[in-house]
């Protein structure tokens, strides 16, 4: 499972690693609400969730949190009792992002609006709590909110956020299987951004769906 010394020497001798593949193993990564991949999630002797490591980091950087979180550090329970003595909207986004990992939608959603309503409801802060919330609704199979949210936020920001909101309309079409709309949606945004860095993936995406090959994508 891993490479590095340091990782192996650390796993051997300070944690018991458990490897699930969640796909297959639905009733443990439905307990812990895994839906992003990877997740590491550490666990007390119980059962009960200390914190979690979503997405790739660093080897030290990934031991380093592991130790941080046994310790208290960085855990939501340690967020939650600095947000107590903070107004600080950087730390309400990394709550709402544990409670949206974690599948807690209506915390989420309040450190969320927390962001938005103690600063600029349209600074970049704010449109990175609203494109991430309605990521959760996608990730939860809330397709019909999860688009009307990527669709308000593509009328309401002019800058990078509303463009991603386009892109991510697209996307939630695709994982309805509404080949259509999805099309459609991919091609408005190549229309729209035709400079973007992201114009090969959206055009990938389109051959995908219409079964083109490659040298047809365009």
């Amino acid at each position: 499972m891993f490479i590095n010394d340091t990782a192996i020497d650390f796993f051997t001798n300070r944690m018991i690693l458990a490897k699930v593949h969640a796909e297959k193993d639905t009733v443990t990564s439905n307990r812990y609400h895994a839906k992003a991949y990877p997740t590491s999630i550490l666990l007390k002797k119980n059962g009960d969730e200390v914190d979690r490591i979503v997405g790739y980091a660093p080897t030290q950087e990934f031991l380093k949190t592991l130790v941080d979180y046994t310790n208290g550090i960085g855990t939501l329970e340690n967020l939650l009792a600095r947000a107590n003595q903070e107004t600080d909207r950087t730390l309400y986004l990394q709550i709402a992002d544990k409670y949206k990992y974690r599948g807690n939608g209506p915390d989420a959603q309040t450190w969320y609006t927390k962001i938005i309503e103690s600063g600029d409801p349209l600074d970049s802060l704010s449109g990175e709590a609203r494109m991430a919330f309605a990521d959760f609704l996608s990730r939860d199979k809330e397709y019909a909110k999860a688009l009307d949210a990527y669709q308000k936020i593509s009328e309401e920001f002019k800058t990078n956020h509303g463009r991603d909101a386009v892109l991510m309309k697209a996307i939630v079409y695709r994982k309805m299987a509404d080949t259509t709309q999805a099309i459609a949606a991919f091609e408005n945004y190549i229309s729209r951004y035709p400079d973007s860095e992201d114009k090969e993936y959206a055009e990938e995406q389109i051959k995908k769906l219409k079964n083109l090959p490659v040298e047809e994508a365009k």
